[in-house]
């Protein structure tokens, strides 16, 4: 079973919601943040091997540019010549009158396999430069295709989200009760149901009256935030243990 974690928001405890989840099932866990991928800052991770590297598309002019400026016109970002901006869509060579548009690629780094010891876990993880656009074709190489695994989205509802969405089998839904949090949260839910996915419906650092419409409530805990700090997986993993089996249990066919 492949099972996506998300929530819209950042900063509302994804990321060790899915190690401890992870840990629960004996999992692989994939991290699906591009950018800034977060299981390395919480968990001591040992590098095993490169799964593939990472490959973008950016479009140039060549000398056959009449300078009519149409690839620019239709780029929303205007980021023709640019690497940084261009997501290599192409749109830009298809617009050109003269086929004076040529896309390259350059490598921006490489999709790893590591495990962390004390857990026993391994975890899919990109190694990529900051600026990597947020491509979905990574999120798709780095999801095991055999195995059951635990996709920690990024915060947002962009490409990599939605890229995990569709390779998923169930999803776990995760919020906090602050508004932005729950505004977040109701559009990942939506989201969620138009995949048609099973969700489990989690509010992370819930006060004692918070609980009306979540499957699984995760009151305020000092031992996870100590354990954060700390990097410490066990600790961690511990005082996660009994909501993350909750979810579990949730989990179609109980995970």
């Amino acid at each position: 079973m492949r099972i996506a974690v998300l929530g819209g928001k950042g900063g509302v405890g994804k990321t060790v919601l899915s190690i401890a989840l992870a840990s629960e099932l004996g999992a692989v866990l994939v991290d699906a943040d591009v950018t800034e991928p977060d299981t390395p800052a919480y968990l001591n991770l040992e590098r095993e091997r490169d799964v593939t590297e990472v490959r973008a598309r950016y479009a140039v002019r060549t000398d056959g540019c009449a300078g009519c400026e149409r690839c620019l016109e239709v780029c929303p970002w205007r980021a023709v010549d640019d690497p940084i901006a261009c997501d290599g869509c192409g749109a830009c060579a298809i617009a050109c009158p003269e086929d004076a548009i040529e896309l390259r690629e350059t490598e921006l780094g490489r999709i790893a396999e590591s495990r962390e010891p004390e857990l026993g876990l391994r975890v899919v993880h990109p190694e990529t430069e900051p600026w990597a656009p947020e491509l979905a074709d990574i999120v798709h190489r780095m999801i095991p295709e055999d195995e059951d695994c635990v996709i920690d989205c990024p915060a947002g509802l962009g490409c990599p989200v939605i890229a995990a969405l569709s390779a998923a089998d169930a999803a776990v839904l995760v919020t906090s009760p602050d508004p932005a949090a729950l505004h977040d949260y109701r559009r990942a839910e939506a989201l969620t149901r138009e995949f048609g996915l099973p969700a489990v419906r989690v509010l992370n650092r819930a006060g004692s009256d918070e609980r009306e419409g979540f499957d699984v409530v995760i009151p305020e805990d000092e031992r996870v935030l100590r354990a954060a700090l700390d990097r410490d997986p066990g600790g961690l993993v511990h005082a996660l243990r009994e909501p993350a089996r909750r979810v579990a249990e949730l989990l179609p066919d109980g995970g």
